[in-house]
């Protein structure tokens, strides 16, 4: 469901700046079938970018989306644990953002039901109202004739229209009405309810979808003109009209959008062929949504879906270590975790710094003003129950030892990551890192592999070397 969520986030964003490009742009123009494409394009693409998977160097920037969606969907794993071990402060921290999530997930369900619920009652009045009506055929179109005062408007194949209507102005009324449902009006519509059942808390879905309803109008209006009706008596007509309401969220109603508004628009004179050339605009918009929204897999060329169960190490690439609490920039590899013994573990590996590590206590800087430093004070601290016990070269040649503690024999999961997978770096070395193999850790790892066919205790050679706290 969190995934779900952050795809609506994501179709959000882009819906709202397609939407912004085509106000600025196309709002006031007169080609209104090819808006119309326009408008239902920006729909389509806002929900088709997030789904988009793409590879991306791992010094790519990371949205603040993107960070956002990672640190959410972490937590779903820890959560567990938390209420497993709530009496550690830091876990109920923890267990407390997971909380707030899950009650931002409940508000945004009760919305998106609730906006179902008024689809389905649009439906389930506007079928009563046309139960026991009059249906006649008229000019090969399919009318339903009421006795009372009622909004022309169209609904599926067929036309509602007061009787009273139908034999006063009854031809400009069924023009405008053929227009919506030769062009299937009607489906755009339905297709924009679920697209905001889906995103209800975006204000451009609903601005979006007022934008549609109007240029419906426009193309109607436009189609009555073309047949040769007076434009004096249809405007006429439609200010006659401007008193009624509709209730009926999936139908187009003839008094639809702002009269004013119509009545300008007609009045415009032909437009001009080269302000076309706008739409144009939309493509670098769109490798913008691609470039920020899609789905990024960091590494994934050279990663490892299913490593050689026989193989000595875990073979991970920078994105699925990503998933285990490192981050990577330009700068470097970073790790920042806080343990059950409060403490935080803090290491980086960059081009000038085979490894560096250091233990904080809570609220702790690290001191100094490199730029790693000074980058793992700003990352947000992780709440894994696995970390790294050991760092090591794969070939022991430089190792790092952080806290194996008196117990030489336990067996560890060895994991390891390719440098030359980073690309920002010049690094060519293999690195290892030795993790404590909790059940969340294996858990973690399931979908790539069974991390347990690769424990084994850590060998001598990685075991040498400095205690860094």
């Amino acid at each position: 469901m969190e995934t779900f969520f952050f795809f609506t986030i994501k179709s959000s964003l882009c819906l709202s700046a397609g939407y912004l490009l085509y106000y600025l742009l196309l709002r006031r123009d007169t080609f209104h079938r090819i808006k119309r494409f326009v408008l239902l394009g920006i729909i389509f693409i806002s929900l088709l970018v997030p789904l988009i998977k793409m590879h991306s160097d791992p010094a790519g920037i990371n949205f603040p989306i993107q960070r956002l969606e990672t640190t959410i969907t972490r937590q779903a794993p820890e959560a567990v644990q938390a209420r497993q071990t709530a009496s550690l402060p830091v876990q109920q921290q923890k267990s407390g953002q997971t909380n707030k999530f899950n009650l931002v997930m409940m508000i945004y369900l009760t919305g998106a039901f609730i906006q179902l619920l008024l689809i389905l009652s649009s439906l389930t009045r506007i079928l009563l109202f046309l139960r026991n009506s009059r249906k006649i055929k008229y000019q090969g179109l399919r009318l339903t004739l009421i006795s009372a005062e009622v909004v022309p408007f169209c609904f599926g194949k067929r036309i509602i229209i007061s009787e009273k209507d139908f034999r006063e102005h009854g031809n400009e009324i069924i023009l405008h009405e053929r227009t919506h449902l030769n062009a299937g009006h009607n489906l755009d519509l339905l297709f924009m309810e679920f697209y905001i059942a889906m995103t209800w808390y975006n204000p451009f879905s609903w601005l979006i979808r007022h934008e549609l309803k109007q240029n419906h109008e426009f193309e109607a209006d436009h189609q009555v003109l073309r047949q040769g009706v007076d434009e004096a008596e249809y405007q006429l007509l439609l200010v006659r009209k401007a008193a009624g309401k509709s209730f009926f969220k999936l139908a187009n109603p003839f008094n639809q959008t702002n009269i004013k508004t119509r009545i300008a628009m007609m009045n415009k004179g032909k437009f001009n062929p080269l302000a076309l050339l706008k739409v144009l605009f939309f493509i670098p918009l769109i490798a913008l949504m691609v470039q920020v929204f899609a789905q990024k897999e960091i590494g994934q060329v050279k990663s490892v879906s299913n490593p050689d169960p026989h193989g000595k190490y875990l073979v991970l690439s920078p994105e699925q270590l990503k998933t285990l609490g490192f981050e990577m920039n330009a700068t470097g590899l970073f790790y920042k975790n806080q343990r059950a013994d409060k403490n935080i573990l803090c290491m980086y590996f960059t081009d000038k710094t085979y490894s560096a590590s250091v233990r904080l206590s809570p609220g702790e800087k690290i001191k100094g003003f490199d730029a790693p430093e000074k980058i793992l004070n700003e990352q947000a601290t992780t709440n894994f129950d696995y970390f790294p016990m050991v760092v090591a070269g794969v070939n022991g040649d430089y190792t790092l030892v952080n806290t194996l503690r008196n117990n030489l024999s336990v067996k560890l999961l060895p994991v390891e990551l390719n440098m030359a997978d980073l690309k920002q770096l010049h690094r060519k070395d293999t690195l290892v890192f030795w993790f404590k193999p909790t059940a969340s850790l294996l858990k973690t790892l399931s979908t790539i592999a069974n991390a347990e066919s690769y424990l084994q205790i850590c060998p001598p050679d990685a075991r040498k070397g400095r205690q860094t706290y």
